[in-house]
């Protein structure tokens, strides 16, 4: 069955007939054909031009009628036709048939024998197209094309990064300790306190530790006739007398150090024999009266008793003074006779 030709095909066609047409020269004799005799009858004039075909059945009587015509014109005489070429089953053969290369059978069999080698070559190493059919029918694949190897692109690669060292315990809390965030919680945390501990300190009053008012001095013997001890001056505030410049009698007595005009303590002179204040010049006799300065009324005596053991025990929460006549009483002073 002859192929269908498709509308390309049928043009090109259509074009090579319109151009053999009109060519006036004699056609050539075919490479295979024998020469015209000598004795032929002279050629026919050249027909008209046929008008252009169009359809295929118009283009294959064209073929067909030129092969007739190229083989009588060969041979000089009409001649019996020959028998019915085999139909053209590729567009080559029409191609050549068209050409009028009547004798070209076998180079119109070549030309396609060479587009197949060069379908082949242009393929690669694909098998040929019998061997693909046979070895699809038995139910294998067809050898896979190598694809030609593709250039190995090498990337450049990035350097692994630097691991920093692990930082240790010890520098972690340096760095922690010395960091400006902690400095300023430390100073802040610290100035907290303070203000905390001041505000403690507001909340309990002053405590003045006095010593005790009851307490012994030693025995009458320590305190000899006619002398002013001032051991006890500073931590307690007396003054020990043993004197008879009091109404001629012998006593030990115990003087406040405190001065009766102010309150302030006047000082034992021991070469002047009197207690003389340093604020405004209060005088006093060794026996506590009052003699010079702004000093109203003499010196007060503290309680003081002989104890069990023998010594003298002072109290200085009883006072006793002279202008209310208070130092008559027993309690405030003892018979210095004993020392």
């Amino acid at each position: 069955m002859a192929k269908k030709l498709t509308t390309e095909e049928i043009l090109k066609m259509s074009r090579a007939n319109k151009a053999d047409q009109s060519d006036t020269a004699p056609a050539e004799p075919a490479a295979g054909a024998a020469a015209p005799a000598e004795d032929s009858a002279p050629a026919k004039e050249p027909a008209k031009p046929a008008a252009a075909p169009k359809g295929a059945a118009d283009i294959m009587a064209a073929i067909r009628a030129k092969g007739a015509g190229g083989a009588e014109a060969s041979s000089g005489k009409p001649e019996a036709k020959p028998a019915a070429a085999a139909a053209p089953k590729s567009p080559a053969d029409i191609m050549a048939a068209i050409r009028g290369k009547g004798a070209g059978a076998a180079p119109a069999a070549a030309k396609p024998a060479a587009k197949k080698a060069t379908a082949e070559a242009s393929a690669g190493n694909l098998p040929p197209v019998g061997e693909m059919l046979a070895q699809l029918k038995a139910g294998k694949k067809p050898a896979a094309v190598e694809a030609p190897a593709k250039p190995t692109l090498k990337l450049p690669t990035r350097p692994a990064p630097k691991v920093a060292p692990q930082p240790t315990r010890r520098a972690f809390l340096l760095d922690v300790l010395l960091s400006p965030f902690a400095l300023a919680w430390t100073v802040l945390a610290a100035t907290t306190g303070a203000w905390v501990l001041m505000l403690a300190r507001f909340m309990f009053p002053n405590m003045i530790v006095e010593p005790p008012t009851s307490f012994k001095i030693g025995p009458p013997s320590d305190f000899p006739l006619g002398t002013v001890s001032t051991k006890y001056t500073a931590a307690n505030g007396i003054w020990i007398v043993h004197t008879n410049q009091y109404k001629g009698k012998d006593l030990i007595y115990v003087l406040a150090s405190v001065c009766t005009h102010l309150g302030c303590t006047p000082s034992w002179l021991e070469g002047e024999q009197k207690f003389k204040c340093p604020c405004h010049g209060s005088g006093f006799y060794i026996n506590g009266m009052n003699f010079e300065g702004p000093a109203p009324r003499p010196l007060e005596r503290v309680g003081v008793a002989l104890s069990s053991d023998g010594t003298l025990e002072v109290d200085k929460s009883v006072k006793f003074q002279e202008e209310k006549g208070q130092w008559e009483d027993a309690k405030s002073f003892v018979d210095g006779s004993i020392a």
